[in-house]
């Protein structure tokens, strides 16, 4: 992966509310987020945006620029004993490769945004909030599932009309 960020992405980097970390957020994480790939860094900017507009504190906004997963990813393989990577690779199987799939695309330039819920109610609103934002492979990971999230057919209306054109 390049280790070279454009001008864009410092400005944009820059203007986000809340900043990316090279660290994972603390335990109880990953459950009770809703975790999406956005793969520009101005919309993360705008989702982040619309999201403390929409009453979120900067607190339960988590993004981590794709450099920044990466680096946290490969310290936490480093740290891991032979056994505890064996275990970590099972349970990839059991959650459907859900830390393998958001890995990949960080590794493609890709960000990732996540979200701490306290209400299941809130899972529908900030999907809606992220869709408008290009956000995509949206995933709620409760305490024992992890749930797809598909946008609803009026937020794909709607961000098609206010974009001006197509997906």
């Amino acid at each position: 992966m390049d280790d070279i960020k454009t001008f864009d992405e410092f400005e944009a980097y820059e203007q986000l509310l809340v900043s990316s970390q090279r660290i994972f957020p603390a335990a109880p994480f990953p459950r009770k987020y809703l975790h999406c790939v956005i793969d520009d860094l101005y919309y993360v900017v705008e989702a982040v945006h619309a999201l403390r507009a929409a009453g979120y504190d900067a607190g339960d906004i988590h993004v981590m620029a794709c450099w920044d997963f990466v680096e946290a990813f490969e310290r936490g393989q480093r740290r891991q004993s032979r056994l505890s990577k064996a275990l970590t690779r099972l349970c990839s199987f059991i959650d459907e490769g859900f830390g393998d799939a958001y890995l990949h695309e960080a590794m493609r330039g890709h960000h990732i945004l996540a979200v701490r819920l306290y209400r299941k109610g809130q899972v529908e609103q900030v999907r809606d909030v992220l869709t408008l934002h290009y956000a995509r492979l949206m995933k709620y990971v409760d305490t024992w599932t992890v749930t797809d999230l598909v946008p609803s057919a009026g937020q794909v209306e709607q961000r098609i009309s206010s974009r001006g054109g197509g997906l």
